[in-house]
């Protein structure tokens, strides 16, 4: 084989000479040289995007159910869209083998990136995450549909999973990584997973304390938030409330009322609202309500397991508008609290 390249390399300088000669065969290596390593050289480490200012940045979302053309096609399209180099992303992915390795999921692709740390991502599975936001809300379907905002998850499936009662205490209002391709299934487990880590055994114990199991304490804190939305006289709602469950007496909430009945735009609670007949209208039944009135944030659970010790049995409304309460040990002082509000009521106008 040496000896046939020898013939021929003399044969070819007897015909055109050796500087011809030794000029094409530079020429070849350097052809060769770009074909074998400039070219997928600038595959790799080329910028995929446009360099601007500010930062160009593309998001991919390929959805688990799509066909690996499908992604490809998507990527290419997104990609080429913003300026960069969609086809050369998909040949360079093409190149390495990894045009059928392409995972799932949302990624966030930005000017400084290569072609190669790009196409890696993608074959990796290195995509980014979702912020979830579960809300505290009186109306599930809504926190269902916030859920399923942020992620692929189908927001009636996600309700259908957590609208019983026995679920839904479980959910706590926060906001939570995930990745965008879960599904009501995936979104649902990692809820319940994080309530089981919220709830420690300090805070079971501490519910136990208080004669309630962790779904009674979320329940009583979702009245709790209801009556009041500030959180330094949380505390002291909950330890009244506490103490009417334990002599007894009907919690008489008026948010358990308004829930019942299903009017949202009421403001002031008539003697019609009190006789509405649900096991939610604590007016009517003693204890608890059979459910949450709303998705209590973790703050006013926490109120509920640290709720204050003293005598306080009865609470009404400040006038003035400002949302806070006066608290009364006994039905006569209340009575009075309560005359003051009503005259305050009728003062705005506000009947109903």
């Amino acid at each position: 084989m040496i000896q046939f390249f020898k013939n021929y390399f003399w044969k070819q300088v007897k015909k055109y000479g050796l500087k011809v000669v030794i000029i094409g065969i530079i020429g070849k290596i350097i052809s060769m040289t770009t074909v074998f390593v400039g070219i997928p050289y600038w595959f790799w480490n080329s910028t995929l995007l446009p360099e601007t200012d500010p930062r160009t940045e593309v998001i991919l979302r390929l959805h688990p159910d799509s066909s690996n053309e499908s992604h490809l096609e998507l990527i290419e399209n997104t990609v080429s869209e913003a300026g960069g180099y969609g086809g050369v992303l998909c040949n360079a992915l093409w190149m390495r083998g990894w045009d059928d390795r392409i995972k799932p999921g949302m990624y966030r692709i930005n000017d400084v990136l290569t072609m190669g740390e790009v196409a890696e991502k993608l074959a990796i599975g290195d995509r980014s995450d979702v912020k979830v936001i579960v809300p505290s809300h009186r109306n599930i379907e809504i926190v269902a549909g916030q859920i399923a905002s942020y992620t692929i998850a189908d927001s009636a499936e996600v309700l259908d999973l957590i609208k019983d009662e026995d679920m839904r205490w479980k959910i706590i209002p926060n906001t939570y990584n995930m990745w965008w391709e879960s599904d009501a299934n995936a979104v649902v487990d990692r809820l319940l997973r994080e309530s089981d880590k919220w709830w420690t055994e300090e805070r079971i114990t501490l519910a136990k304390k208080k004669g309630l199991t962790p779904e009674e304490a979320v329940i009583l804190a979702s009245i709790v938030q209801s009556e009041t939305k500030n959180i330094k006289e949380a505390r002291t709602v909950a330890g009244l409330y506490l103490n009417r469950l334990k002599k007894g007496m009907k919690l008489q909430a008026d948010p358990t009322v308004i829930y019942a009945v299903g009017d949202f735009t009421i403001t002031r609670v008539l003697k019609d609202h009190l006789e509405y007949d649900s096991p939610y209208n604590t007016y009517l039944y003693k204890g608890l309500t059979p459910g949450t009135i709303l998705t209590p944030e973790p703050t006013f659970v926490d109120a509920v397991l640290h709720a204050e010790n003293h005598k306080y049995l009865y609470m009404c409304a400040k006038p003035g508008g400002n949302q806070l309460h006066a608290f009364a040990k006994t039905f006569r002082q209340h009575k009075k609290n309560a005359k003051a509000f009503q005259k305050w009521l009728n003062s705005q106008g506000i009947y109903k």
